[in-house]
Order: structure tokens, then sequence, then C-alpha cells
């Protein structure tokens, strides 16, 4: 699955996909120009653990674009309730 986006004249990608070393599955939050992906944030799902985690690769991103990877999360039933660690 993937979902493009628009935001302030830049373009914008959510790539869901699976992670077979980490065991789970991601959804990729990514700035597009000039051909090139530059991933931005990701939620990670780990199967086995039943938890999400959140991870940062800048240290600036705009909030619409926070909130499309939250919504994403929601709408594949990901649990954010607890976190076990």
């Amino acid at each position: 699955m993937s979902d493009l986006r628009s935001i302030a004249g830049r373009q914008y990608e959510l790539l869901f996909g699976s992670d077979v070393i980490r065991d789970g599955v991601f959804l990729e939050l990514s700035e597009l120009a000039d051909g090139v992906r530059d991933i931005m944030a990701e939620a990670f799902f780990y199967d086995e653990l039943g938890y999400v985690v959140f991870n940062a690769y800048r240290l600036e991103i705009p909030y619409p674009l926070i909130m499309w990877l939250y919504d994403a999360v929601l709408k594949e039933g990901w649990p954010l309730d607890e976190y076990k660690s």
C-alpha cells in the first residue's frame, strides 16, 4: 500500500511494508524530491511483542504529516494503548 499527499508544494508518501528480520510491519513516511525517497519517520508494529514503536529520522516533521502517520496506524488497527517493556 502506498498513499501520496502534497503539502505546501512538497510531495510525501506513506508506504506500508513488512520486515522479516524485525518480525513486523511498518508504515514509512517519506518526502519525495527529484526521484529520491527521504524517510522522515516510521511506525513499526512488532508482531510477536504486540506493540507499536514510532521512530523519527528528522528533527522537524510538520504536524499534519505526523497526524497522517498516526491516523494510518489507527486504520491498520495496531494497538496504541499500552507499551510492554
